[in-house]
């Protein structure tokens, strides 16, 4: 079935050059076109008709920008059907082909979408720093993990070292999973980082009844080995995003960077309200019943994510 038949046409974004491009919308002479002349960013200019140049099976539209179309930018085109597929063909690169959707009476292109580069290094380390920052401040299992983490060392040696081996941990499977040594799929990994913080709840608690385990003998080690779990969390993340073949050295290592420092960001902003509540003067058992108050709500929480996030492995 032809895809205008179902009110969606066929669409090319060709890189010709260095800021040249070609837009090519794919319909048959006997069917008006889909659209008129697209809007395009500011950098940009026609060459030729705007309004694009009609063949007996496409309508070609011809454009040069004074710089390369990077992800940040944005291309609308007034279209009449209800969407375009459309295969993006960026030099160096395989074709990337989205189905996008009209919303009113244009349908907007975000490059992103189809994996344009970021345009320089450093716009790459930027973009991918601010994107690792927002997901672990956005991720608030991987928060809660960390928050555990923290429950459970009481010592600033200690500390560093746990921290470190769950950033070593997480490093080594975002990169074997980015590269594509390691696959697994998103819903078992994601169920079992759940599991990671029912589990150190549980620990929390029996330590604060009187038990021992090595969990608080070694936290460094149950941390590099949740943390190797952790990382293919970051790395579904990062593939969601979708990663331009060239920049995926550069993306690897900037988007783990701002995954860390969004890390340290939320343990700076932890330790220092742990330390503005011990100067409070609030009696030793009110002290003991919030602790086990606040480490049950964290087992409940992650319980329910485990129990949700082990349905949809079946679903």
């Amino acid at each position: 079935m032809r895809a205008h038949t179902l009110g969606v046409d066929r669409a090319d974004l060709i890189e010709m050059g260095p800021g040249q491009y070609r837009l090519v919308s794919k319909v048959p002479r006997r069917i008006s076109p889909a659209i008129v002349s697209p809007i395009l960013p500011d950098k940009c200019e026609f060459i030729g008709n705007p309004n694009g140049e009609r063949g007996s099976y496409a309508v070609t539209f011809n454009f040069s920008c004074t710089t390369s179309l990077t992800a940040t930018d944005q291309v609308s085109l007034p279209w009449k059907r209800e969407g375009v597929l459309l295969s993006a063909h960026w030099q160096g690169q395989k074709p990337v082909t989205r189905l996008a959707k009209r919303e009113g009476a244009t349908i907007t292109l975000h490059l992103d979408e189809w994996l344009a580069g970021s345009g320089s290094s450093l716009r790459a380390a930027k973009r991918y720093t601010v994107l690792g920052v927002e997901h672990i401040l956005a991720g608030l299992d991987h928060l809660l993990f960390v928050f555990a983490l923290l429950f459970i060392v009481n010592r600033r040696w200690l500390l560093v070292k746990t921290i470190t081996a769950f950033t070593i941990a997480h490093s080594i499977t975002l990169g074997l999973a980015t590269f594509g040594y390691v696959s697994l799929p998103s819903a078992p990994v994601e169920a079992t980082i759940a599991l990671s913080i029912v589990f150190l709840a549980s620990e929390i608690i029996s330590h604060m009844r009187g038990g021992s385990s090595l969990t608080y003998r070694a936290p460094w080690m149950v941390a590099f080995v949740f943390g190797l779990l952790h990382g293919l969390g970051f790395a579904g993340a990062l593939s969601e995003i979708g990663l331009p073949p060239q920049e995926v050295p550069i993306a690897l290592l900037f988007f783990n960077i701002g995954v860390e420092i969004g890390q340290l960001i939320f343990v700076a902003a932890i330790l220092a309200i742990g330390w503005f509540l011990q100067k409070l003067p609030i009696p030793n058992h009110l002290r003991t019943g919030a602790q086990y108050l606040l480490i049950y709500a964290l087992g409940t929480m992650s319980a329910y994510w485990l129990v949700e996030r082990t349905l949809n492995i079946f679903a």
